[in-house]
């Protein structure tokens, strides 16, 4: 029996002396394959950090592009939305000189208590409130100061009354069309 259990034993030793210069050289491919894997999962992380570097560009890109157009969007609203408030300026303008000359008509009238008087200032007065109604609005000048933007000085005089640079008298009045000047005042101004 101890000849049996040698032997085996003696088997076993020389079969497992066999085993671990496999286990060892398996080590060694093992850790030759793991340090290729090493290397291989590095390129693949450089490459996801790559390609997520691009979609953070591209998703830049694309929300500066949609910035852009949402800007784009509000000015062609807003470029719609002034020309539907200014669409009727043209004829407002056309409109003016047939005002002017109604209110010269009323200044012409000697008689303010004939029925002819009455008749023109009521039509003056009912064309003033239409206009109203639309957003035309006169400019009060005479005595407030010289402003460029709603004034067009057509003469200076000297005057004590007045300060420098205050109208002083209306050759034509000037209107506005909602916050626009469509027709300045043609004024005399005063100097010192």
């Amino acid at each position: 029996m101890i000849l049996l259990t040698e032997k085996p034993n003696e088997n076993l030793e020389c079969e497992s002396a066999p085993e671990n210069d496999e286990a060892k050289s398996q080590e060694g491919a093992i850790s030759d394959s793991e340090h290729e894997n090493v290397s291989e999962t590095e390129e693949l992380k450089k490459a996801l950090e790559e390609k997520e570097k691009e979609a953070a560009e591209y998703k830049e890109r694309w929300m500066k592009a949609l910035a852009d157009y949402d800007n784009l969007k509000k000015r062609f609203q807003k470029e719609i939305e002034e020309i539907h408030l200014y669409a009727g300026e043209q004829l407002i303008k056309d409109i003016l000189p047939v005002l002017d000359n109604f209110e010269r008509a009323l200044n012409s009238i000697k008689d303010t208590e004939s029925s002819t008087y009455d008749g023109v200032k009521l039509i003056y007065n009912q064309m003033k409130n239409v206009l109203n109604k639309y957003g035309v609005r006169e400019i009060e000048a005479e005595g407030k100061p010289f402003d460029p933007h709603f004034h067009e000085a057509m003469m200076k005089v000297e005057s004590d009354e007045y300060e420098t640079d205050t109208v002083v008298e209306v050759f034509q009045k000037g209107y506005t069309y909602h916050s626009k000047v469509i027709r300045p005042c043609l004024v005399k101004v005063a100097k010192k």
